[in-house]
């Protein structure tokens, strides 16, 4: 089932790795009294993730805030410790986006997001997409029509609808 506009972002736990260990967060927790932007990925340093999609919202991450966006959030169905040399990698961790790791992809599947294509060894790997929720309901979603493109959830086109 694929998540709807006014519904409530489901409960799951996500972990990221800072100052040396493994963390969690729950998305309850994550959203309450906040506006996030949540971008979800196929991959770690994957080509249009890596080259085109990080870079187009951590150029829009000050204009979110200024827009009343609380936090930034990018997903990706990767291990922690993948998730967390790619942000560093990509200045994500520097910039203010969060990378966070829903490791075995069971929100992503949870949420309509998840697709596998075996013969790149992608499985139950998340679309890409955005999610913009408000105190944990989902007012807005945006997903990629076509593979290997972030025209619909780049970061100057997210910002033209918050």
């Amino acid at each position: 089932m694929t998540i709807k506009i006014g519904e409530k972002f489901p409960k799951a736990t996500l972990t990221f790795y800072e100052l040396g260990s493994i963390k969690t967060i729950d998305t309850q927790d994550m959203c309450i009294n906040k506006r996030i932007v949540l971008f979800g990925m196929p991959g770690a340093f994957t080509p249009t993730c890596s080259q085109y999609h990080i870079p187009s919202i951590i150029n829009q991450i000050k204009n979110y805030k200024e827009k009343g966006i609380d936090d930034v959030i990018c997903i990706v169905v990767n291990d922690v410790y993948v998730a967390s040399v790619w942000s560093k990698h990509t200045g994500a961790t520097k910039a203010g986006l969060k990378i966070v790791s829903d490791p075995c992809g069971n929100l992503i599947k949870e949420i309509g997001m998840s697709f596998s294509s075996e013969k790149i060894g992608f499985l139950n790997r998340s679309l890409r997409f955005c999610l913009i929720i408000n105190n944990g309901i989902v007012k807005k979603i945006f997903k990629e029509t076509e593979t290997g493109k972030c025209n619909i959830t780049c970061g100057s086109t997210i910002l033209s609808q918050i």
